[in-house]
């Protein structure tokens, strides 16, 4: 599967396709989380931020985009795809973000992340 989702269109018709087979509902869960993104990657937490729920090291996000769902509703996804340490299994993350500038602007703190990352290392 990591091979065949290299282009960002592969990747939403995969969400797309696990939504119609049902492994991935098309309307979120009620809970809100909290994704603060940096040069080490993204952290989600609760909404209290008193548990971090889950992290993605910045060293193991192969790609990340956001787009509206095109069902009409205004839900704007944010998707993560990322691997393991050994770079064997690759895991998709889908998030809703509450507006499509809020999705687009994780998208850019990412990138700059990157960037960021990239940069340090170098020198």
């Amino acid at each position: 599967m990591s091979r065949t989702l290299q282009e960002p269109l592969d990747l939403i018709n995969y969400i797309d396709a696990a939504q119609q087979d049902g492994k991935l509902p098309f309307v979120p869960g009620d809970e809100e989380m909290i994704l603060g993104v940096s040069k080490y990657g993204v952290k989600v937490a609760s909404l209290d931020q008193c548990d971090v729920l889950h992290r993605h090291p910045l060293y193991l996000i192969v790609r990340m985009l956001c787009y509206d769902d095109g069902l009409g509703a205004g839900k704007n996804l944010l998707a993560l795809k990322t691997t393991d340490a050994k770079q064997e299994e690759c895991s998709i993350w889908v998030y809703q973000c509450s507006s499509s500038e809020q999705a687009q602007s994780i998208c850019k703190v990412l990138s700059a992340s990157f960037d960021c990352a990239l940069t340090s290392d170098k020198s």
